[in-house]
């Protein structure tokens, strides 16, 4: 198997903080203001959310956010939030991505902010779909519903304004893990993962072509156990099958947002 890298994107940068704590809020600042921007200057702002510690961290900064008044005037019934990946478990696992968003910000926005509850997008759970290869065509239509009109068809796909990624130690991004098949998935937009190294085995993910296919990507990376990872991502002759966040790429731009010890060894 040969994954190529996606030339045609924007070439990473970096960008370093200190530590967990100030990175999370950084790009939670980040993100309201790219919210607020894209609501006003496109009418309404797709944004794709990420689990993981520096993801759910970034949420609850957003959180923290709202609640300091910080992000007033941002018209939410505009802000759509999808997922890059899931686990295929029952409704409220607290292991689900999109659980723990629900506790981090989510709940707090329908609650409190005027998030309706129908533009939060979440993959199926284990009693919407048998298996995960069910669970990507479920999704897949989801995303088709709020894609524009001239969108190709296995690629339907809504505008999204960002996506955020996390990388794992292994280099994985959403669940395309090193090796698996579905890093070498093309012209469709989710892709279901039926053995993940990292339990549980179930998944679903959006696929490269769908990860490209956002005007920003936005990695969030912190911990010395992702210091290896974010190495080998930015060696040029490391290939996208061994480090599949080497792929994680933009259409206008690409960040990865790095504490120190996530960029110890860069």
């Amino acid at each position: 198997m040969t994954v190529s890298l996606n030339t045609a994107a924007a070439e990473p940068r970096t960008e370093l903080f200190e530590d967990k704590d100030s990175l999370c809020r950084a790009v939670a600042e980040r993100l309201v203001a790219l919210l607020r921007r894209t609501v006003e200057e496109e009418g309404a702002a797709h944004v794709v959310l990420t689990g993981g510690g520096a993801g759910i961290g970034t949420l609850a900064a957003a959180a923290e956010l709202f609640r300091s008044g910080a992000a007033e005037g941002l018209d939410l019934a505009a802000v759509h939030f999808w997922w890059g990946d899931e686990r295929l478990l029952p409704a409220g696992d607290p292991e689900r991505n999109a659980q723990q968003a629900d506790e981090a910000l989510l709940d707090l926005l329908v609650a409190a902010y005027g998030l309706p509850v129908e533009n939060i997008h979440r993959m199926p759970s284990s009693a919407e779909a048998e298996t995960p290869a069910a669970g990507a065509e479920i999704y897949a239509a989801q995303l088709a519903a709020h894609a524009p009109h001239d969108s190709p068809a296995g690629l339907a796909l809504p505008r999204f304004a960002a996506i955020l990624l996390g990388v794992g130690p292994d280099g994985h991004i959403a669940s395309l893990f090193p090796g698996k098949a579905s890093l070498a998935v093309t012209g469709r937009s989710t892709v279901g993962e039926e053995d993940s190294p990292k339990p549980p085995p179930p998944r679903v993910s959006l696929t490269f072509d769908a990860i490209h296919s956002a005007h920003r990507v936005w990695t969030v990376v912190t911990g010395e156990d992702k210091a290896d990872a974010a190495k080998k991502a930015f060696q040029v002759g490391t290939p996208v099958e061994e480090i599949p966040a080497k792929n994680a790429r933009g259409a206008a731009e690409t960040v990865w947002h790095l504490d120190r010890a996530a960029a110890s060894k860069l």
